[in-house]
């Protein structure tokens, strides 16, 4: 990997504290915060059997605000050098939009949103007047996680309606751990952010086995203020089709020989446009 990509698929953090010291407490919470962001947006930007990115400190520096320069730590074996710049292109984005609307971004979960959240506590609690962080695929379009985006981030994932209702899509991620009921996400076609399905112990075989395929899920569907599906609690799943999965007609006119009549594809093509 050059100098040139790993620069340009680093995440720069800074951390403007209101006192001249910043708690350790504060800081630790909102770089753990960043670092699951990123794998979170990773994991439902890039194709589920991709390998994934760990990431490091590359720089680090105080003066007036902490700032951090966070980059991958080695390349996977098999991950395009191109789609290291998603995650962090992918977060500031989201952190951009959240700070002007509350909406789930692009490549978001409510759980990637609400960990913008968990940096905004910080500020609500005065320890930090803001967060920003920028990509250095775009250095210049930094975003700010402060009382505003804050706000927005805990609107955003707010259920404010709840009905019985289905959806379509890839099963993306699959979280299972034994001190929690599993949990998967899904992303539609119709939608840019990735919906948060709410399963039971004893459903976690049926998600493991639709894991990558595209389903329809039908529960208790819940939404935000703005009617975005944030998650799903569920009720049943079943495989489905997806819609660019038929068959090409120009497939069909392969299967019987004599279909056109001794024409060529082309010709054929052009007597029926004809009438």
């Amino acid at each position: 990997m050059t100098i040139t990509e790993v620069s340009e698929a680093a995440l720069e953090v800074r951390i403007a504290p209101t006192q001249q010291r910043i708690d350790l407490q504060a800081y630790t919470s909102i770089l753990s915060e960043v670092r699951k962001a990123l794998e979170e947006v990773d994991r439902i930007a890039i194709p589920q059997r991709t390998p994934r990115v760990n990431w490091a400190i590359k720089d680090l520096s105080m003066d007036r605000e902490v700032r951090m320069l966070l980059v991958p730590k080695t390349v996977p074996f098999r991950r395009e050098l191109s789609s290291l710049t998603v995650p962090p292109d992918g977060l500031v984005s989201g952190v951009r939009s959240l700070s002007r609307e509350a909406r789930i971004p692009a490549y978001f979960s409510d759980s990637t949103v609400h960990r913008v959240g968990l940096i905004g506590k910080h500020v609500r609690a005065g320890e930090i007047d803001h967060v920003s962080v920028a990509s250095m695929h775009a250095p210049s379009e930094a975003a700010v996680v402060d009382r505003t985006t804050t706000l927005n981030a805990d609107r955003a994932i707010e259920p404010v309606k709840k009905a019985f209702s289905s959806i379509t899509g890839t099963l993306e991620v699959l979280e299972h751990r034994k001190d929690r009921p599993p949990r998967a996400f899904v992303r539609s076609a119709g939608m840019s952010h990735a919906v948060r399905i709410e399963a039971r112990e004893d459903q976690a075989n049926m998600l493991r086995d639709a894991w990558g395929t595209h389903v329809l899920v039908e529960g208790l569907l819940k939404r935000n203020i703005v009617g975005q599906p944030v998650s799903l609690v569920l009720s049943s799943l079943e495989p489905v089709a997806e819609r660019g999965s038929s068959v090409d007609p120009w497939e069909l006119l392969g299967i019987d020989p004599d279909f056109t009549g001794g024409l060529s594809t082309a010709e054929y093509m052009k007597q029926v446009r004809r009438g």
